[in-house]
């Protein structure tokens, strides 16, 4: 069951690349972008040469980053969208499935075995699939101030990736094989009969 629920992952992170890529052509870039993108490879090579000290470059970052994420704004959004209904709202409507899912013929139940509910769905990816990252990125930008944003975004995103290895740690090495988002969610992945 691991190795298929592994399986599954890696099915859906294909797909979520294929649709990130194909949003990053279709949705419209504007020069700035390009702009504000050569001007964080600048700092990164500044502060890599010595050139400036770690205070200058950071909050030069910071603006930067948030400059750049504020013109991003659609894109960020769409991925986030498109998160929410392939993770969320496709399992809600297919007994708890995904395409990774289907093919690997798995599927998300509730422990005890009730009607499988949005909320459960909701706290499962906000561990595994980095929408908790995706929700500060996109709400950060109307609330929180440019000199914070990058580094709460920062911050967030490490949790992120700590949250999902210590996730899939324990799906892979406890007798449970259900791993955080399994257990605060009140679900489980079985096999399909």
């Amino acid at each position: 069951m691991r190795w298929k629920r592994t399986k599954a992952f890696i099915i859906d992170f294909i797909i979520l690349f294929i649709v990130f890529n194909i949003l990053n052509l279709v949705i419209p870039k504007d020069y700035n972008v390009k702009d504000l993108e050569a001007r964080q490879n600048e700092l990164i090579e500044k502060y890599t040469n010595h050139e400036i000290l770690f205070k200058e470059y950071y909050k030069e970052y910071s603006i930067t980053y948030y400059e750049l994420m504020d013109k991003q704004k659609i894109l960020n959004i769409s991925y986030l969208l498109f998160i929410l209904i392939y993770f969320i709202l496709l399992p809600f409507l297919w007994k708890g499935r995904t395409f990774g899912c289907f093919l690997n013929n798995i599927q998300v139940e509730r422990f005890d075995k009730g009607k499988l509910m949005i909320h459960q769905l909701l706290i499962r990816n906000i561990f595994v699939i980095g929408l908790l990252y995706l929700i500060v990125l996109n709400i950060g930008i109307f609330c929180i101030p440019s000199t914070h944003y990058f580094l709460i975004v920062s911050i967030v995103g490490i949790l992120q990736m700590v949250l999902a290895i210590f996730c899939f740690n324990m799906v892979f090495f406890t007798k449970a094989k259900r791993g955080l988002q399994d257990i605060l969610s009140n679900t489980e992945m079985v096999k399909i009969i």
